[in-house]
């Protein structure tokens, strides 16, 4: 009777300790897992983070580099400002320049310009062969072509193959028939030759005229060069 009165307490605590066990183990596991949920929380937000950052380092990479580029060329337009500055003083100073001038103009850069304007104007470059260079002969008749728009092309009878470019140059053609005597021919070549704005002569044809002289047909050109335009832009660099 005494050995089964003492075992008995002994059967009834055994599931009060197996209970406390396996809640132990309950929360053991709801601990792991909220602390292993906070660490994932932890490590994704760092990992966004971390990729947040590289994107801003590259972006300001970028940033610093078109910036390195911007001095850069800032550097070289400075240079080349200050040899263009030289350049012009000097052409400022050409006694040859000088004694092409005007009457009107006391500057020798005016004499560039007139020699090579940055516009075609064909009306004008007519009036100044018939009233300067063409003097002295009877023209018999003068056709100055036009450009086509874009300047890169002009529409006219005159062969252009033997034309040659310098650059950017744009040519204008043109063509006349002059009649005179050998020594007024010759004269009128001369003016060609010596004119300030640069003409290219690509045929002659020499004809016997009535009275001793002689007709003289030309197909030249002269040349413009298109304006230069300087304009500031902005760059917007993306992340």
């Amino acid at each position: 009777m005494d050995k089964n009165t003492k075992s008995k307490p002994e059967t009834l605590n055994a599931p009060v300790v197996g209970m406390r066990k396996r809640q132990q183990i309950a929360n053991s596991n709801k601990t792991m897992f909220i602390w292993v949920a906070g660490a994932s929380v932890l490590v994704a937000f760092a990992l966004v983070i971390s990729i947040f950052l590289i994107k801003q380092i590259m972006f300001t990479e970028k940033v610093l580099i078109k910036k390195g580029e911007t001095v850069s060329n800032l550097n070289k337009n400075k240079e080349a400002a200050g040899e263009l500055d030289k350049a012009i003083n000097k052409l400022r100073a050409n006694r040859n320049l000088s004694a092409s001038r005007s009457g009107a103009s006391d500057n020798n850069l005016d004499v560039i310009i007139d020699a090579m304007p940055y516009a075609a104007d064909p009306v004008g470059l007519g009036s100044s062969l018939q009233s300067v260079l063409l003097t002295g002969t009877s023209i018999e008749s003068l056709s100055v072509d036009t450009p086509s728009t874009g300047g890169t092309d002009t529409s006219t009878s005159v062969d252009t193959t033997s034309l040659q470019l310098v650059g950017d140059a744009q040519p204008i053609t043109f063509s006349f028939k002059a009649t005179g005597t050998s020594d007024q021919l010759k004269a009128l070549f001369s003016r060609l030759n010596r004119s300030i704005r640069p003409i290219q002569v690509m045929s002659v044809q020499i004809e016997s005229a009535s009275d001793g002289k002689l007709t003289a047909t030309v197909q030249a050109a002269t040349f413009y060069q298109p304006q230069k335009k300087l304009d500031l832009k902005e760059t917007v660099v993306k992340p």
